[in-house]
């Protein structure tokens, strides 16, 4: 009887352990042929996201440049055309509709001058957009906006009427939601203004370089 006992205890736990995993797996067992590959779903359920996809950007996006600003004077009373060009800092902020349309805003603010010319610049515009090649897109812009020129020792240069601007550039998708970019833009014209105190055609454009992030 005693035996017997012994001999059902004996299968009993065989039993069990088989139906709870505790048997040990053998030392030969080969762990190449387990697949540790995590797919990129599994791993986005435990892994901060670094990169945003782009369906959960909120469209908004801002950045700052480096500007080189051009203005030209010209008229009959000016015997020849007088250019000044200056350095400016190009704070831009803008909204992605969709991938072929943004609108955006810019200001362009003087920090070097020439000619003691002490130049400024704002602008709305409407941004058509078309990807070239993968990350590296080419876009246009077409608006409206002010430019303003003043001479910082005394009032012999005025420029202040908003006008058309126009502009064309390309900018490349880097990681981490930044882009670079370049781009020339026409800044407009003044018709009415004054250069050396005399009556003046005043043009600006400026071509600028710099970087943005999208949120």
């Amino acid at each position: 009887m005693k035996y017997l006992n012994l001999s059902s205890a004996l299968i009993l736990s065989i039993s069990i352990a088989n139906a709870g995993g505790i048997i040990k797996p053998s030392k030969d067992l080969d762990t190449s042929d387990v697949n540790t590959t995590i797919s990129s779903k599994d791993r986005s359920l435990y892994m901060p996201r670094i990169i945003t996809p782009d369906y959960l950007k909120s469209g908004v996006y801002g950045g700052l440049g480096i500007s080189i600003s051009s203005l030209t004077a010209n008229s009959s009373t000016i015997p020849d055309k007088n250019s000044n060009n200056m350095v400016d800092l190009s704070v831009i902020a803008g909204y992605n509709f969709n991938k072929y349309l943004a609108a955006e805003s810019r200001a362009l603010i003087s920090n070097a001058y020439d000619n003691d010319v002490d130049f400024k610049s704002w602008g709305l515009f409407l941004k058509p957009k078309y990807e070239l090649y993968k990350d590296l897109n080419l876009y246009s812009l077409v608006g409206i906006g002010k430019n303003s020129a003043t001479d910082i020792n005394d009032d012999k240069l005025n420029m202040s009427k908003a006008s058309l601007q126009l502009g064309v550039g390309a900018n490349y998708k880097l990681k981490n939601n930044f882009k670079v970019f370049a781009d020339y833009t026409y800044l407009g014209k003044d018709s009415k203004g004054t250069y050396n105190g005399k009556p003046a055609r005043l043009k600006a454009s400026a071509i600028t370089t710099g970087i943005t992030y999208d949120f």
